[in-house]
């Protein structure tokens, strides 16, 4: 995953964040799509509730680390 970014965007807020790809995701048995850090699932506003809910990726290649991490606003 060296150089390797990903874009989680929560389809239906908009709320989206530039997160480092970091493990393969929550197990199977919690029902959830996304394992991200608390402040990616924050980020998205999936941080509190069930905790649930449809996002999209987009996985960025970034060699020369010019994609900022952090939360960005982004129009549906």
């Amino acid at each position: 995953f060296k150089f390797r970014k990903m874009l989680v965007v929560n389809s239906k807020t908009g709320q989206a964040v530039v997160a480092v790809i970091g493990d393969a995701g929550p197990a199977e048995f919690t029902g959830k799509h996304l394992g991200g850090s608390p402040e990616v699932m924050d980020a998205v506003g999936l941080a509190t509730g069930p905790r649930k809910g449809p996002v999209l990726y987009f996985f960025i290649d970034d060699p020369e680390e010019k994609v900022p991490l952090g939360p960005v606003k982004v129009q549906i």
